[in-house]
């Protein structure tokens, strides 16, 4: 397992950042997060060169952080700024690591590699939850398995039918249609499914007379670890765009080789003020996520055993396209970028011609 440096990952929400400074470990970095008296967020490396104590866990002293430990004080840069002890020097190499950080879409977006390539215009695009007539919640959950394997559940839409009975119904296999498609380094997962029962999750939004409609559910893959999904559910006759529809993002950060942070958040189009619905929804959507996905993703992990996917010959079915497509891109990224020079090669990597392509619609 190897992490994409060069790229952004998000480090928590901007509104769960708020005087007090925060902590949390991205590809295996420990990182401080805290606001200058301005309100602007900034990373820097957590750990005090002096004896290793938490940044995070320090405190603000004007635009700086302060070790809770001895007293130094770092600003936005990672310089040490001020040294409570003998004459007040900073010694040679007493500063921290400074990371890129952008607040975009209401997240904290962190940059681990190479900071001249740090390009805020490569943040993968979740405008839609910028719009005032979407409302939005959000939240977070750690699971314990590696990155990919929860990028491979979310790409593959079959598995709602079986393990999320309050997002889909069980019996719709003779109704689906599916698709897969690859824009330079980005797979779009696609399903309809005609005739669909108004599943429990839209029932909360239903504003329709039919008790059926179709159900779209396009999950878009941007490289390394981000995913927006498109899902709504359309009535006879109506225009996707004025129907009901529960859009979500994904944004998946490593924390280590065998755990990952899950930033979601979810929006709708129906309802927008009603705070009643709202937490009845995001407490369903979390439910899913924490006792549903979860469990199962931190399942195959553990039948893993830490043992390279491939290796393992995984039995690879239609519903499986475009996990092996993100897989194969983003194993030839982390190569490129020299990070990985044991990645295993394009050829151990499973074909997929066999998979449905399916009926394709924009």
């Amino acid at each position: 397992m190897s992490f994409l440096r060069n790229a952004w990952y998000v480090a928590g929400w901007s509104g769960d950042l708020g005087p007090a400074p925060r902590r949390i470990r991205v590809l295996g970095e420990w990182i401080a997060l805290f606001r200058l008296a301005d309100g602007t967020a900034a990373a820097i490396g957590d750990r005090c060169p002096h004896r290793f104590a938490s940044l995070g866990d320090g405190k603000l002293v004007g635009d700086s952080l302060q070790c809770p430990y001895h007293g130094l004080r770092f600003d936005r840069d990672g310089r040490c700024v001020h040294n409570p002890h003998g004459d007040g020097s900073v010694p040679a190499g007493g500063g921290v690591r400074s990371y890129p950080l952008v607040e975009r879409h209401g997240a904290l977006w962190v940059w681990t590699g190479d900071r001249g390539r740090a390009d805020p215009a490569a943040i993968p695009d979740f405008a839609r939850f910028d719009d005032p007539a979407l409302a939005v919640s959000r939240g977070h959950l750690k699971v314990t398995a590696p990155y990919e394997l929860v990028t491979d559940n979310l790409l593959d839409l079959s598995h709602a039918a079986f393990i999320h009975p309050f997002l889909a119904s069980p019996d719709a296999a003779d109704r689906t249609r599916t698709g897969v498609r690859q824009e330079d380094n980005t797979v779009w997962s696609q399903l309809w499914i005609d005739r669909e029962p108004i599943t429990p999750l839209f029932r909360l939004v239903w504003d329709h007379p039919d008790d059926q409609a179709e159900m779209r559910s396009h999950m878009r893959w941007t490289a390394p670890s981000t995913l927006y999904l498109d899902v709504g559910m359309t009535p006879d006759g109506a225009a996707p765009d004025d129907s009901p529809a529960l859009p979500s993002a994904h944004l998946l950060t490593p924390e280590t080789e065998g755990s990952t942070h899950y930033f979601w958040m979810v929006g709708r189009n129906r309802g927008q003020a009603d705070a009643a619905l709202g937490e009845r929804i995001h407490a369903g959507i979390a439910r899913a996520f924490a006792e549903e996905d979860e469990p199962m993703i931190a399942r195959v992990a553990e039948n893993m055993d830490g043992a390279d996917f491939w290796s393992l010959r995984p039995m690879i079915l239609a519903g499986d396209a475009a996990a092996v497509r993100a897989r194969r891109i983003l194993a030839q990224m982390i190569r490129a970028e020299g990070a990985a020079p044991d990645a295993p090669a394009a050829a151990r990597i499973p074909a997929i011609e066999g998979a449905q392509h399916g009926h394709h619609r924009n």
